[in-house]
């Protein structure tokens, strides 16, 4: 079994969805604590709907998004040690949100963490991947869509990747 992460920053919604349907993610959970974007098609109704239509389940899992401060905090100190720390202790109130993403993949979902960072080393979505892995206990992979790991083909839906499994 493999959880998958992704973040859209400096992808468009036909290449996003192309790449979901690559890695035949059947269920995109939105771990933002607010899911709204500036960026078309990336905020949680226009996201619903676009997933929608291409038979994709969608839910926001907003409690194990990071709050205000933590993100106001990373951007001042720039220390992602701390930030991810913080977040550690924070995601322990919230076991029964990673119960729920645990037992989706159980009973079968292709299960893709949603966040905006495209750098998942730089994301929370790491540690909720990580956390749910270890919850599972029977050798679970994380697989990071990055940008870098596919190149679209022009004129196609297709997403050619790497594959990158720890």
């Amino acid at each position: 079994m493999t959880i998958y992460t992704i973040g859209y920053e400096g992808l468009n919604q036909k290449i996003f969805i192309a790449c979901l349907k690559r890695y035949k993610i059947s269920f995109l959970a939105d771990v933002r604590q607010r899911p709204l974007s500036r960026k078309k098609g990336f905020s949680k109704t226009a996201m619903t709907e676009m997933l929608l239509s291409e038979n994709i389940k969608y839910k926001n899992f907003k409690e194990l998004g990071t709050s205000k401060e933590m993100r106001d905090e990373l951007y001042k100190s720039k220390n992602h040690n701390l930030f991810f720390n913080s977040y550690k202790k924070m995601i322990g109130d919230h076991q029964n949100q990673l119960d729920e993403l645990l037992d989706l993949i159980n009973q079968g979902d292709n299960v893709a963490l949603l966040c905006f960072e495209k750098d998942a080393n730089k994301c929370h979505r790491k540690i909720v991947a990580e956390e749910i892995k270890e919850r599972d206990g029977n050798g679970m992979k994380i697989k990071h869509i990055q940008s870098s790991d596919f190149r679209h083909v022009r004129n196609s839906n297709t997403c050619i990747k790497k594959n990158i499994f720890y």
